[in-house]
């Protein structure tokens, strides 16, 4: 079971936060848009799969990751949230190479990670409102070859009034993505004493890594 949790976590992660970081459906003009943020998912599912069925050439299934991230997500907002405090202090030319480079490591994880989704199936279970600006929509993610149990998955949405939805994070059985995430990259920083660049320059390399795994496939 935690084997599973760790694959589903390295793979949806990365693609989605990771995954991870909008398809950003077009405000509606009432507040409740539980159903839209449950639309929302079932595309992203569905794209995905897609993707997954029919790309087998590298550098489209990379191209297809990025342009995931750009119509889903907000990329900036949920990247920064991975370093915490570090964003605030850092320089805006740092800003900028963390931004780079963090989203180079969720786009090469994503890539090397399609195949999963090839066995897998979503099921939509509810979608519901939490607190003012959050909807939270929950499913199970099933394996079709039956080699991996069930697993509950939760999406948080973005619901602030006025402006278009999109995913700040989700979570596998309860362990959320984005804390994780974060969680990683403080231990790397407070580990290098708060130096940020110790830091990008560690996902340079990961992302490297990870480019020339994805081109040996």
């Amino acid at each position: 079971m935690h084997r599973h949790l760790h694959i589903c976590r390295d793979a949806i992660m990365r693609i989605l936060v990771g995954l991870a970081l909008g398809f950003m459906l077009t405000s509606a003009a009432y507040a409740d848009r539980t159903d839209e943020a449950a639309k929302m998912i079932e595309t992203l599912v569905a794209e995905i799969q897609d993707i997954a069925a029919t790309v087998t050439i590298g550098d489209n299934i990379y191209k297809q990751s990025d342009d995931i991230i750009d119509r889903y997500f907000k990329y900036e907002t949920l990247a920064s949230f991975t370093i915490g405090p570090y964003w605030r202090k850092a320089s805006d030319a740092q800003r900028q190479r963390y931004l780079k480079t963090f989203r180079a490591v969720v786009v090469e994880q994503a890539a090397n990670n399609f195949d999963y989704f090839r066995s897998l199936e979503y099921h939509f279970q509810s979608s519901e409102k939490k607190g003012e600006n959050w909807i939270i929509v929950n499913g199970i993610v099933h394996d079709k070859t039956g080699k991996y149990p069930d697993a509950a998955i939760s999406w948080r949405i973005n619901d602030m009034p006025g402006q278009d939805l999109y995913i700040y994070d989700l979570s596998f059985e309860n362990v959320s993505m984005i804390l994780t995430q974060k969680d990683e990259n403080m231990a790397v920083l407070r580990q290098n004493k708060g130096n940020l660049d110790a830091l990008i320059d560690l996902l340079a390399k990961r992302s490297e890594e990870l480019r020339q795994a994805r081109l040996r496939n």
